[in-house]
């Protein structure tokens, strides 16, 4: 059985404030009852909803029931998922993910994305602009027990990391997803207001399908730089741990 756990550092830095990311490690994993900020898709199609026995170890996870062309689990509202990066030395992404159906008639895999958005840097009657990375494509075979996802990124990286894609305006060539010019992935990572998970990767139609898909310990570590790490002396470091 998985133990689940939530370790959060806070940096009290003087010279970083402008840092609206919150280093260290924040796991969500629906045990006191909340989603923290993420919220599943609701509406006519069905419902999201914490199931305090479907998560990994027969714990709470965050389950939607839903029919449509794809669901998204986002959240803009929870500082350690959002903010400022480029502070950061590396920052992961991770989640871990059960299915019990993709499809209405026969069993289909969907694409899993993890997508980080900023609506400010949106242009071109876009909604937002974006940066995003296909983890894995998830199906009732290959995810009927809990499978874990992660993807590591240089926040500072001017150039789109191997694997990852850019949303936002459009090659007029291709028509493919294209990040709007003049900007780059570490200025995206330095403006993000949501992160969402995600079947509907940017560029693809998709069938309308019936959903069953319930997500654990969704997390995000952000590493800070050297130097960063070098003031922590002058400045002190509070911390929490909480163990089911």
């Amino acid at each position: 059985m998985n133990t689940k756990g939530m370790i959060m550092i806070a940096l009290g830095l003087g010279t970083t404030s402008a840092m609206a990311g919150i280093a260290g490690t924040t796991v969500v994993d629906f045990e006191d009852g909340t989603t923290q900020g993420w919220e599943g898709p609701q509406g006519p199609g069905g419902n999201s909803f914490i199931d305090n026995t479907a998560g990994v170890g027969g714990g709470a996870g965050y389950r939607t029931q839903f029919n449509n062309f794809g669901i998204t689990f986002a959240n803009s509202t929870n500082a350690a998922f959002t903010g400022d990066f480029s502070g950061f030395d590396s920052v992961t992404f991770g989640v871990d993910v059960r299915v019990d159906q993709i499809g209405t008639f026969l069993p289909v895999s969907r694409p899993w994305v993890v997508e980080l958005r900023s609506h400010s840097l949106a242009q071109g009657g876009f909604p937002w602009t974006s940066v995003y990375f296909v983890l894995d494509n998830i199906s009732q075979s290959n995810n009927a027990d809990y499978q874990s996802y992660s993807v590591t990124i240089d926040p500072t990286s001017g150039m789109l990391p191997a694997g990852w894609g850019g949303y936002g305006a459009e090659d007029p060539m291709t028509f493919e997803p294209i990040l709007p010019d003049g900007v780059t992935f570490a200025d995206v990572l330095a403006d993000v207001d949501e992160i969402a998970f995600t079947t509907l990767q940017p560029g693809f139609f998709f069938s309308f399908d019936d959903y069953d898909v319930t997500l654990d310990n969704i997390s995000v570590t952000a590493t800070p730089t050297p130097g960063a790490l070098a003031l922590l002396g002058l400045s002190g470091i509070a911390g929490t741990r909480r163990r089911r």
